[in-house]
């Protein structure tokens, strides 16, 4: 819809720039004039306001009509100078203007951090013509970018790959889009890119399901875990969320091994749990939403391919083992690598010895 004045925003600003640059284009014989949006000071917040009024006044000489685009702004979040009394005179005044824009000029405005309860954005919003992303449009916008991805790159990804290569980067669309081109190139532009291609070549983005630390210990891979938490210490001096991701992890695995063996035919297709959790809500509470407390709540795709060569007596004695390593942590914080390796060495050691078997 064409307006003089346009507000798209979203919870990303990869997809709220697309869309931006979507609509920008779609105005004919208009010059078009960006405005980088982030404001730390109200001074920057003055001369930001400054630039758009100056801008939208200025005729082009060879266009008739002008666009100008404040790009990926904090103007509307929380923090935003525009919320201090310092900066309310510069916003009024600012707002007036927008109010009565001169004719054949055009304003658009993205933002990705938003706080819907300011007066500000309500102020715009009654304003302008607003376009929100919504977030639960995001699962549709990431496949609808791989589509786009594979008629760029003349590629397919099997449905395998693509829930890994979405996975191991968090969902974030910028990095897909960065990613996705490499995974083509190693496949010289043409074929199938496989799991294996995506699980050897896509780097993993830290989070709660996907986190190199936590893939090597339940693999059982000792030199792996090693490594792989020695290059986190290289980043980060804490290794609080690596004890988390395990324990998070850890809870998961104990509740696929109690549900095969009170239900050998399980599958963990979307179908099959859904099945199930009516015969087992009992056990692991209802669905209200994802936690690892609960399996049923987890995507069905990420439950089946939880593996691990860890019996149910290790699993569990693993729960008990992570209340002490918490403990010693918060004792010894100059020794948590130690502490960590100690875990593994100890867990490891497990498999060779022979466990008394639980009846579940």
């Amino acid at each position: 819809m064409e307006s003089s004045l346009q507000f798209i925003f979203g919870s990303d600003e990869f997809f709220v720039e697309l869309k931006a640059k979507a609509v920008i284009e779609t105005l004919a014989n208009t010059s078009l004039e960006v405005i980088d949006g982030q404001i730390n000071t109200v001074a920057d917040m003055k001369r930001v306001f400054e630039a758009i009024v100056e801008s939208l006044r200025t005729v082009d000489f060879f266009e008739p009509r002008k666009c100008v685009w404040l790009r990926n702004t904090n103007l509307f979040a929380g923090t935003s100078p525009a919320m201090t009394e310092a900066g309310q005179d510069a916003v009024e005044k600012w707002l007036h203007f927008l109010k009565q824009p001169p004719d054949e000029t055009y304003l658009f405005i993205s933002a990705s951090m938003v706080d819907k309860r300011t007066k500000l954005f309500k102020t715009i919003q009654s304003l302008a013509y607003c376009t929100e992303l919504g977030e639960a449009e995001q699962g549709s916008r990431l496949r609808a970018l791989m589509e786009k991805l594979s008629r760029q790159y003349a590629v397919t990804m099997d449905p395998d790959a693509a829930e890994l290569f979405i996975q191991k980067l968090n969902g974030h669309p910028r990095m897909m889009s960065n990613e996705f081109e490499k995974l083509a190139c190693f496949n010289n532009f043409r074929g199938t890119i496989t799991r294996d291609c995506v699980l050897g070549n896509t780097p993993t983005v830290p989070n709660d399901e996907f986190f190199e630390p936590v893939e090597a210990f339940y693999a059982g891979d000792f030199k792996r875990y090693l490594q792989s938490l020695h290059n986190h210490y290289l980043l980060h001096k804490e290794v609080r969320s690596v004890l988390n991701m395990l324990q998070n992890r850890n809870r998961l695995l104990l509740q696929m091994t109690y549900l095969r063996q009170k239900h050998a035919a399980t599958r963990c297709d979307k179908q099959s749990l859904a099945s199930m959790e009516p015969m087992f809500r009992q056990f692991f509470g209802p669905v209200e939403a994802k936690s690892t407390f609960c399996l049923f709540s987890q995507n069905p795709w990420y439950v089946g391919r939880l593996k691990t060569p860890f019996p149910y007596e290790v699993l569990l004695q693993l729960q008990m083992d992570f209340v002490d390593v918490f403990d010693r942590l918060l004792k010894e914080p100059k020794n948590t690598y130690p502490i960590m390796e100690n875990l593994a060495r100890k867990t490891f050691a497990r498999l060779k010895t022979p466990q008394k078997k639980l009846t579940l």
